[in-house]
């Protein structure tokens, strides 16, 4: 007897078939299960990337997992009741949403980088909800293919795990000012949680970023309106702070040429985020961390060999 537990047995498919299709008298306009495993891609100079749409609740997200594609090769069918996923380890995906397709391309939506697009409007099964976030399948992906209704691989994916708590809140608990020292990937999966947002927005502080593959470091300090935080979700976003002065001068120049000429993968990949001290979000606080971020940079030398550029 298989111990293996499949999603079409928690999600109940046969059965939410059967509520739909009985109601409708032509079997052309029967239902069907779209499982559809959003894959991160590029184009050009634009990245889409769906964990960091989705735990940054940027608007983008919806209309992306809605949208029509290409003419030749619809996404979308007025038939479908589409099972939404993400990837958030390689070949584990979270699942994030169900929806019944009303109108395949009806509404438009223009994204971060000025692109507009159809997408579909459709009614969200909230009777889902509970299991959203909570639930991880394994899956890899056809070649140049992401969303599947047929009933052999509909009816054989696997359940990974049931989360008692949300995904990207899972081992989420601060760790403390002490032992804080998250890659590029750690950090973005916990700097939104509530207990590291409020605990990191309520100090300012000075902070080392180490590019583990060169050996350079970029010594700095946070003393903006939301502390450390605001800062490290500004790294996190562009890889470097666009707006950050020091002396009236700009002191990321050298962070900004990187991600120019290696591109935000490069940050994404090699780079490390650590606390080294904390002061009170006071005018005394912010005289002492800028004074510090002198010191650390001294000490390594972060200017001469890293990435300070003053």
């Amino acid at each position: 007897m298989s111990d293996k537990i499949l999603l079409k047995d928690i999600f109940q498919f046969d059965e939410l078939l059967k509520k739909y299709n009985s109601v409708e008298k032509l079997k052309k306009n029967h239902k069907k299960i779209k499982l559809r495993f959003n894959t991160n891609w590029k184009e050009k100079t634009t990245k889409f990337n769906f964990v960091d749409m989705y735990v940054n609740k940027i608007p983008d997200f919806e209309p992306y997992i809605l949208s029509i594609g290409s003419p030749k090769k619809a996404r979308n069918d007025v038939r479908d009741i589409q099972f939404q996923f993400i990837e958030v380890e390689q070949h584990k995906w979270l699942f994030v949403g169900a929806y019944v397709i009303l109108d395949t391309s009806s509404l438009s939506h223009t994204n971060m980088y000025g692109v507009s697009y159809n997408y579909a409007s459709a009614s969200r099964l909230i009777e889902y909800d509970k299991f959203v976030d909570r639930i991880l399948v394994e899956w890899t992906n056809k070649p140049q293919q992401f969303f599947y209704v047929g009933k052999e691989i509909v009816d054989s994916v696997e359940l990974t795990e049931i989360y008692p708590k949300p995904y990207f809140e899972k081992d989420s608990e601060f760790p403390g000012y002490e032992h804080l020292s998250k890659s590029y990937d750690d950090l973005k999966i916990h700097l939104n949680n509530k207990s590291w947002r409020d605990q990191l927005s309520s100090v300012y502080g000075v902070y080392i970023i180490t590019d583990k593959k060169k050996g350079k470091l970029y010594i700095g300090s946070a003393y903006g309106i939301d502390g450390v935080y605001g800062r490290w979700s500004a790294y996190l976003k562009d890889g470097y702070d666009k707006d950050e002065l020091e002396d009236s001068k700009y002191p990321n120049i050298k962070l900004k040429n990187l991600v120019n000429d290696e591109g935000i993968e490069y940050i994404q990949k090699h780079f490390q985020y650590t606390l080294l001290e904390i002061f009170s979000k006071t005018e005394l606080g912010k005289k002492q961390a800028l004074e510090r971020e002198k010191y650390w940079k001294e000490v390594f030398k972060s200017k001469e060999h890293g990435y300070n550029g003053n």
